[in-house]
């Protein structure tokens, strides 16, 4: 039953040994099995399970819970090396059972028999007197190895609590050097404080904590373990290393989990704290306090009856490491070497033990006398001692001498560091507070400059204010009466066709004006003229005023009619009593019918791919060259007058740009490989946002962006939603989700707003232009059916009344009215001029004319 357990499992086969031999010598035993010496070929320990027919042990119960403790046992240690855990050699099965053995490596004694009066002199080779050389500090260096152990322990991830720590679960080598054994109560835990459940009795009851004798009543809040139970553990432990005076067991833990309970519990730590006393009488604290002593504060720590309140094992090291500064000991090399020598005669002696009975079992073939090979043995074993006394002192002084010499110079070292550390340290401290000094006068002079600055903005608002206030109140005196212009025909217009402004007249107080007024409108048309040697651009100004119609349409309305005969800037002026309303006045751009464009006016060659384009207020023409990954900028001749960006995912760099826009300020923001950046007019880079991703201000293939009241839009095409940032590139908000419903996009592409706020989408998934109230309430579509039906929609721009798509699936451009009735299209697939093919934006000059961006022929063309 008990080799199913191992043999069963794949992470105990690989350490299965052969060829070790059973010494019949039995080192010790517990609640679930038993010690006994093996060789394989040197001394080691072998550690079995019980069985039903061996030890006199029936409880069948106790069998499979002894194998699951024998294999978590196995695969803890096999996973465990450190050199205060007892090294883990293997497992094998002896011939004549099937019963498996744990093989671990085999020590001298344990610190119980050491200290134990009755087990003292076996431990020390059959004296007791070597035991005066355990003085303080070498006792402290041993628990020094048992915490350094614990700690190893518990920092395992998950960490492992050990449960059963007593001084017969510690093992002294030859050395000296404090060994932790039997793990087979341990439990890995998933995180350090109480995560699991307390098994009754998990380990000797003299070494368990308040709260493993907590009654059944409490047991749902006080029944959990952690590694706070090793550090109560390692309390006792010290109390018997430190006092040399044992506390016994009175009695089993089965019974008082039965019986007293708390009481129980009770009279246990009461005896506990009258064993310190054995502890205060070895110390002789040395002029300290009982409370203050290193050694009595770790112990009280430890053995506090609250689990939380007890120290952490780190912190146990601490307190060690401060004990063992305060007791100090200049005699504790000698006092180890004697005690060393002591423990190593023992285990010659066990060695030779072992020589013993194989000469006994020699000499039965040899018809030896076992007198004579005992007395052969008894000098061997003098010769051998001798011998080994000499060599320990021998390499006792060149050790001592070496470590000596090394502590030397590690102190030389370490006081050289350390005074060029502080002498590093002061130097740094001095420039920081002299680099302090002066930020804080930089930051004062900069203050009281802004509020310099700040009290001349002030004095210049208050006459300001006090000017205008005088202003309006002449005005009052000279025009008792405010007017104001709106409509359309203020911005745009169509050539032959009629255009429309509403001039009103009302008082300060907003109320209509009815005094009869002169009202008077001119039109006239600024044309462009021949380049100049300079390459200045001359304007000229021919009056159009027969064609300008005042219409009255109530005491205190006018109705201004006007049509514009050309294509280009025009300006419009208005009067009232031969003196120019507000704003008058007023340029006006006038475009070409959209049944006219055919055939371009200019043709800007040369380019790479050109995407995205746009004007700013120097007339001059921003295209996006996607593949060439740049951004270039032509005069009003077409002349190419500087280039910005490159490729790259640095912050001014750039890949594949795609949509511009121009705001306020003539800043350029240009959507690139899922970002937006904001450059100057120049081509300076004021700021950079965005990463590929569906979250807030992060992109999927961005394209066409718009600027509209300080807000920035953004076709987040792949993400099939309009971001919306501020002029900052901030983000404000998103509108829409992927869909072929209202208010729905799929793979939107460009967007442009008309003068009412609406905004106008295209959409290359759902082929298909959607119109927003500037809420973001759907009002109509388009495009989806007869002449005007869209293949793939792109770029789009509104002149005027007049709606401008980019079809690049068809190669063509479609013009719509606002409410998306069609009215023409143009443009075919080829290269000739007038030709396109998959064109990609569209924008208005400062002319008039239309200027699309043909895309795979490589250039913009002018209609």
């Amino acid at each position: 039953m008990a080799e199913e357990f191992v043999l069963d499992n794949p992470d105990l086969k690989p350490f299965v040994l052969s060829d070790v031999q059973l010494t019949g010598t039995k080192i010790g035993g517990g609640a679930y099995g038993r010690v006994d010496e093996v060789v394989i070929p040197v001394a080691a320990a072998a550690k079995t399970i019980y069985t039903f027919l061996q030890e006199g042990i029936t409880d069948e119960k106790r069998i499979p819970k002894a194998a699951t403790q024998f294999v978590r046992e196995c695969k803890l240690m096999s996973s465990l090396r450190h050199p205060n855990i007892v090294q883990f050699l293997g497992l094998f099965f002896f011939s004549n059972s099937q019963l498996p053995a744990l093989v671990m490596e085999r020590l001298v004694t344990s610190l119980h028999d050491l200290l134990e009066p009755e087990t003292s002199s076996i431990a020390l080779g059959g004296s007791t007197g070597p035991l005066t050389f355990f003085t303080v500090d070498l006792k402290c260096s041993v628990l020094r190895d048992v915490a350094s152990g614990l700690a190893f322990l518990h920092d395992q991830k998950p960490p492992v609590v050990h449960r059963d720590l007593s001084a017969r679960n510690i093992l002294l080598s030859s050395d000296m050097n404090a060994k932790i054994a039997d793990l087979g109560v341990a439990r890995i835990v998933p995180r350090m404080k109480a995560v699991a459940t307390m098994t009754k009795g998990p380990g000797a009851i003299t070494y368990m904590p308040p709260e493993a004798f907590a009654p059944a009543s409490t047991k749902p809040e006080n029944s959990k373990y952690d590694s706070s139970i090793d550090v109560f553990s390692f309390g006792i432990v010290s109390i018997f290393t430190i006092g040399e005076k044992f506390p016994c067991d009175p009695l089993e833990p089965t019974y008082i989990a039965q019986e007293s309970g708390l009481l129980t519990a009770r009279t246990e730590l009461q005896r506990r704290c009258e064993y310190m006393q054995s502890v205060y009488d070895k110390l002789g604290f040395r002029g300290q306090s009982r409370e203050g002593h290193p050694l009595v504060r770790l112990i009280t720590q430890c053995l506090h009856n609250v689990p939380d309140k007890r120290p952490s094992i780190t912190e146990v090291q601490h307190l060690l490491e401060e004990a063992r500064a305060c007791i100090g000991g200049c005699r504790s090399e000698e006092n180890k070497s004697r005690l060393i020598s002591a423990l190593q005669i023992h285990s010659t002696s066990q060695n030779l033990g072992h020589i013993l009975q194989d000469l006994v079992k020699e000499s039965a073939g040899h018809q030896l006398s076992v007198w004579t090979k005992e007395k052969e043995l008894v000098e061997i074993q003098e010769r051998l001692k001798a011998k080994d006394e000499l060599l320990q002192w021998s390499e006792k002084e060149k050790q001592t001498m070496r470590e000596q010499l090394t502590v030397k110079e590690a102190e030389f070292r370490r006081a050289e560091e350390t005074v060029m550390q502080e002498q590093q340290r002061v130097l740094e401290m001095k420039q920081q507070e002299a680099e302090r000094v002066q930020a804080k006068e930089e930051e004062l002079a900069h203050t009281q400059q802004q509020l310099n600055e700040k009290e001349d903005q002030l004095k210049s608002s208050e006459a300001l204010v006090a000017n205008l206030q005088h202003q309006l109140q002449q005005a009052k005196i000279l025009a008792p009466y405010i007017i104001k212009a709106s409509g359309p025909g203020l911005v745009s217009a169509t050539v032959n066709q009629a255009a429309h402004i509403l001039v009103e007249l009302s008082d300060y107080s907003g109320r209509p004006y009815s005094l009869h007024q002169n009202i008077t409108a001119t039109l006239e048309h600024v044309y462009e003229a021949t380049p100049t040697s300079s390459k200045r651009w001359l304007w000229s100004k021919k009056p159009h005023g027969n064609n300008v119609v005042v219409v009255t349409a109530s005491p205190f309305q006018y109705d201004v009619t006007y049509t514009a005969a050309k294509q280009g800037k025009h300006t419009l002026r208005v009067k009232v009593d031969n003196k120019d309303i507000d704003n008058s006045p007023f340029d006006v751009m006038v475009y070409a019918h959209p049944s006219q464009l055919g055939q371009p006016k200019k043709v800007v060659a040369g380019l790479s791919t050109p995407y995205g384009i746009t004007f700013n207020k120097q007339e001059e023409m921003i295209v996006s060259e996607m593949v060439s990954h740049r951004i270039s900028v032509f005069d009003r001749r077409g002349q190419k007058v500087r280039v910005f960006g490159s490729r790259g995912d640095a912050p001014h760099q750039m890949k594949y740009p795609r949509g511009l826009a121009i705001d306020d300020a003539d800043n350029i923001y240009v959507t690139s490989e899922h970002r937006l950046q904001k450059f100057t007019t120049g081509g300076e880079l004021l700021k950079c946002i965005g990463q590929r991703g569906k979250k807030e201000g992060e992109f999927d293939d961005p394209r066409g962006v718009t600027v509209r009241n300080n807000n920035v839009y953004v076709c987040d095409c792949d993400n099939h939603r309009i971001q919306v940032f501020s002029i900052n590139l901030n983000f404000i908000r998103s509108i829409g989700s992927r869909g072929n419903g209202v208010g729905e996009f799929d793979a939107p592409d460009g967007l442009k707003f008309d003068t009412d706020g609406n905004m106008y989408v295209t959409e290359s998934g759902n082929e298909r232009v959607q119109v927003l109230d500037s809420t973001g309430k759907f009002l109509r579509e388009f495009g989806r059916e007869g002449k005007g039906k869209l293949g793939s929609p792109s770029g789009l721009h509104i002149a005027d009344k007049y709606v401008y798509v980019c079809d690049h699936g068809d190669d063509r451009i479609v013009v719509y009215e606002a409410s998306g009735h069609f009215v023409t299209s143009f443009g075919k697939r080829g290269v000739k001029e007038g030709e396109l093919y998959e064109p990609r934006c569209i924008t208005s000059c400062a002319n008039g004319f239309i200027s699309v961006c043909d895309f795979t022929n490589n250039r913009v063309q002018i209609f």
